[in-house]
């Protein structure tokens, strides 16, 4: 004699029930802290991060464009001007993008970074503190 197993599609059809019909209320809890503050010097306009995450760039009423390390080191101030009230970034962040209110114009930042390079312990030809210069291209051209 066969028995058939109705147990098993019968325990998945309550379920599902339970899960589609059930009124009980759902949370969530949130925890937050504030665990870097940056300094402007000047109340902030406008706050923007690179694509990549390790650049912030903070827009004052001073006209200062102030560019952050990810972890809140002020790397460079930039004069941009007081009738400056919004930024952009570039997804490339080698551009951002400032609009003036007054002079009814967005003016474009290049931005170009340089970086030191430890070449100690390099093999090298000629002298040996001679400068180097590496210049590193996107365009692939």
């Amino acid at each position: 004699m066969m028995r058939r197993n109705t147990i098993r599609p019968l325990a998945a059809l309550v379920t599902w029930a339970l899960l589609m019909f059930s009124t009980a209320p759902s949370s969530a809890t949130l925890e937050w802290e504030i665990i870097k503050g940056l300094d402007t010097g000047a109340r902030p306009l406008d706050v923007a991060v690179s694509a990549d995450g390790r650049s912030v760039f903070v827009l004052s009423d001073d006209g200062a464009l102030s560019i952050y390390t990810s972890d809140g080191v002020l790397t460079e101030k930039i004069n941009v001007g007081t009738q400056a009230e919004r930024i952009a970034v570039a997804p490339d962040g080698e551009r951002i993008y400032v609009t003036h209110r007054q002079g009814k114009r967005v003016d474009v930042v290049q931005l170009d970074y340089v970086r030191d390079i430890n070449a100690s312990g390099a093999p090298y030809r000629g002298r040996e503190k001679a400068p180097v210069t590496i210049a590193v291209f996107s365009d692939f051209q």
